[in-house]
């Protein structure tokens, strides 16, 4: 059984990270421009624990326990990141795509130019992550938020923050992860364009590095395997994998807790590696994964407003929503297999999976019959109100 003062900071460290994940969906006034001056931690550790513990020992604990190690931060309305100090790679990054900001685009376009890459100065040096680490590393300092998804000179300056970045291959940040970008930005855009009421819709993204195991030792035994930068004892993990989860939303007025309907989304885990012949016919459906997958892998349950909490019910259920996502994600992956595009020469490409090692299930790999008996039932018993962006959009099967 945890001792208080375990469960106490393990308590604080889910709300830390449960509430990051809301603001941006809780906050639905239009954006504004914030200057990296008036940037914020909404993390506020000494709070939270005055109201864990008893009056008569909040002081003594708060007293002696040490901060906690993920530091959130909203540098504006569209951006907020979440960064892990043990690791010093964001643990997640979350912005908001709106069809405002294509409007604005046309009157403010934002240069790169004279923009520089900054340390997050109000994390203690050796917790941050710094630009010396990178030089002569081999590695690209990758934006997690891109550049290009933001539209105000203020907003891209923003984005260069250390606190924004991972590290990533060059040829990957240049070529696979790119192509990523702009397929989250087509999505905001053609679902805009597409709509066929009133509604604002809004995307959301949320974008984060993995460290999945390198090789299999044998039954439920794994080994991990993966590079750092920097100068001892601080160093920068390179990541493995990356992830992003996309949800399109509509404002709703209903009674159910929720500012906005899901209407769309996916959740992607990308191989960190260089491209090349093998890796070159990975498609953007074949890293599709169960949101339920991720989140086991991620620790975090992914936008709960949305699609419900453990929190809501038995330890043991998924949301309904979520196990309805995770559906619709293995209806779309059992279909991806009969829908490949042709290369160059003609041939049909061979699918080589998202490289996790089954921590993650692959798209291509055949289901067990009680799991689509399952997913036909839930399909057929719960008419969606949302649906998976690979279902209808043929950009998922581009090779990346």
């Amino acid at each position: 059984m945890p001792s208080p003062m375990m469960a106490a900071v393990t308590h604080s460290a889910a709300f830390c990270i449960g509430a990051a994940a809301v603001i941006l969906l809780s906050n639905h006034s239009p954006p504004s421009s914030m200057s990296t001056a008036s940037k914020k931690s909404t993390t506020d550790d000494s709070a939270e624990l005055t109201r864990i513990f008893p009056t008569s020992s909040s002081e003594a604990f708060n007293n002696m326990l040490p901060t906690l190690p993920i530091r959130i931060f909203q540098p504006n309305d569209n951006l907020l990141i979440a960064f892990d100090t043990r690791n010093k790679n964001p643990a997640f990054v979350m912005e908001r795509i709106q069809k405002q900001r294509g409007v604005a685009a046309a009157e403010e376009t934002p240069s790169r130019k004279n923009k520089r890459f900054f340390e997050e100065k109000t994390i203690p040096a050796h917790h941050r992550s710094r630009n010396h680490h990178y030089r002569n590393s081999g590695y690209d300092r990758g934006h997690l938020a891109p550049v290009a998804d933001f539209i105000t000179d203020s907003e891209v300056h923003d984005s260069f923050s250390l606190s924004n970045i991972s590290p990533q291959l060059p040829r990957f940040n240049r070529t696979m992860w790119l192509r990523v970008e702009e397929f989250v930005r087509s999505v905001a855009e053609h679902e805009e364009e597409g709509k066929h009421d009133s509604s604002e819709l809004e995307t959301y993204v949320l974008t984060g590095p993995l460290w999945l195991p390198a090789s299999n030792l044998g039954k439920d035994k794994f080994r991990f395997s993966y590079e750092a930068i920097g100068h001892p004892p601080s160093l920068i993990h390179v990541p493995t994998h990356f992830f992003k989860v996309i949800v399109v939303v509509s404002p709703t007025a209903d009674n159910s807790g929720s500012r906005f309907q899901l209407k769309k989304f996916a959740a992607f885990v990308i191989p960190h590696s260089e491209s090349d012949e093998k890796s070159s016919r990975l498609r953007l459906v074949d890293c599709i994964v169960r949101l339920s997958d991720l989140e086991a892998v991620v620790g975090l349950e992914l936008f709960p407003n949305l699609l419900g909490s453990h929190a809501d019910g038995s330890d043991d259920e998924i949301p309904l929503y979520k196990e309805l996502a995770d559906a619709l994600t293995d209806d779309v992956r059992v279909h991806a297999k009969n829908n490949q595009l042709l290369l160059e020469d003609g041939s049909n490409t061979e699918h080589v999976g998202n490289g996790t090692l089954g921590i993650l299930p692959q798209s291509g790999v055949g289901l067990g019959k009680r799991r689509q008996k399952k997913i036909k039932q839930l399909l057929r018993g719960n008419s969606p109100l949302f649906q998976h962006l690979c279902k209808s959009n043929n950009d998922c099967f581009k090779y990346l």
